[in-house]
C-alpha cells in the first residue's frame, strides 16, 4: 500500500534532505484532535482504599502495560516519580471528580505537545481538497510512502503503543475516555466524521526520537529521518511552477524506487487525473 504526505512548494525540503516533520496534535488545523471527552473514572471508597494498600504493585503494572508512555518520561525515573505521588492520592482522586476534570485537559495537552509527534498520510492522491489545502492550491506536490517500509514499524514490543501506522475512525461523537484509558484509539486515531475524505492514517512517536529539532514558535519542529527507498511516488501540483518541476526531475536519481507524476485537469469531470511526468 502507497500512502500519500501533500505538501506546500516550500516543503521540498522533505524530498532535499530525506526528513519529514512528525507534528504537535496543538498544530494541527483541526481543535479536536488528540482531545477525546474525558470521563471520571470510579473512585468509591473501596477502590482507594485498594488503590492506597497495593500503590507500588499497581505502579509497577502500569509502567509494563504502558511501557511506551513510561518510556517518554525515562524507565526508572518514571516509576519514582509515580512512587512519591503516593501521598497525593488523595487529591488525585478528588481531582478526578467530573467537575474538576476541565482542568486536566489542558495539562495533557501540554504533555503530549511536548511529547508526541504525529505524521500524517492519506490513502488517496487525487483529491481536489487536499491538493488545494495542503499543497497551496495544487502548486505543490505530493509524496507516495510504501507503507511496508521500515520507517512505519518502530514498535519496539506488544504493547508499544508508538512507531506504527493507524487507521483513522471517523465518527460523529466524541469518544469518551477515562484517564486511565491512555492508550486508548480514541485519543490518537478518532476524528469527526468531517474529515472522512482524508481516508488518513497516523503515525505517532515520541518527539524524543526525532534526529533533528528545530526551535520554532509555538513548537518546535521535530524531524524524522527517512531512507529513499520508502519514497515510491512523487507528484507535482497541476498549477506547480516550472521550477518545481525541474527540481523533481533533476532529484529522481536519488529517489530509484519512485515514479514520477504530475496531476492535470479532467477535461469532462470535477477531478483530477495523474500521469507520468513527461
Amino acid at each position: 500500500m502507497i500512502l500519500y504526505k501533500y505538501l506546500s512548494p516550500d516543503r521540498m525540503d522533505v524530498l532535499r534532505r530525506g526528513m519529514v516533520r512528525f507534528a504537535q496534535p496543538g498544530d494541527f488545523n483541526d481543535p479536536f484532535e488528540f482531545r477525546p471527552r474525558i470521563q471520571a473514572a470510579a473512585s468509591s471508597d473501596d477502590v482507594r482504599a485498594y488503590v492506597e494498600e497495593h500503590f507500588e504493585a499497581l505502579v509497577d503494572q502500569e509502567l509494563a502495560k504502558y511501557g511506551a508512555l513510561a518510556r517518554l518520561v525515562g524507565g526508572t525515573t518514571a516509576r519514582e516519580l509515580l512512587l512519591n505521588q503516593k501521598s497525593m492520592l488523595p487529591a488525585l482522586f478528588q481531582l478526578l471528580q467530573p467537575q474538576m476534570l476541565q482542568r486536566v485537559a489542558p495539562a495533557i495537552d501540554s504533555l503530549l505537545n511536548v511529547n508526541v509527534g504525529v505524521l500524517c498520510l492519506s490513502e488517496v492522491r487525487d483529491s481536489i481538497l487536499m491538493w488545494g489545502h495542503y499543497t497551496d492550491n495544487h502548486r505543490g506536490l505530493v509524496v507516495g510512502f510504501d507503507a511496508a517500509h521500515p520507517f512505519f514499524s518502530r514498535r519496539r514490543s506488544d504493547n508499544d503503543e508508538f512507531g506504527f501506522l493507524r487507521q483513522v475512525i471517523y465518527q460523529l461523537q466524541r469518544p469518551q475516555v477515562t484517564l486511565t484509558d491512555m492508550t486508548s484509539p480514541a485519543w490518537f486515531q478518532t476524528k469527526s466524521d468531517d474529515w472522512a475524505y482524508e481516508k488518513e492514517w497516523r503515525i505517532v512517536r515520541p518527539l524524543s526520537e526525532a534526529e533533528h529539532r528545530i526551535e520554532a514558535q509555538p513548537y518546535p519542529i521535530c524531524l524524522f529521518e527517512f531512507a529513499p527507498d520508502a519514497v515510491r511516488e512523487i507528484i507535482v501540483g497541476m498549477r506547480a511552477a516550472p521550477a518545481l518541476v525541474q527540481e523533481v526531475r533533476s532529484m529522481a536519481g536519488g529517489f530509484t524506487r519512485a515514479t514520477l507524476l504530475r496531476a492535470r485537469e479532467d477535461p469532462a469531470k470535477y477531478a483530477l487525473l495523474i500521469d507520468e511526468l513527461g
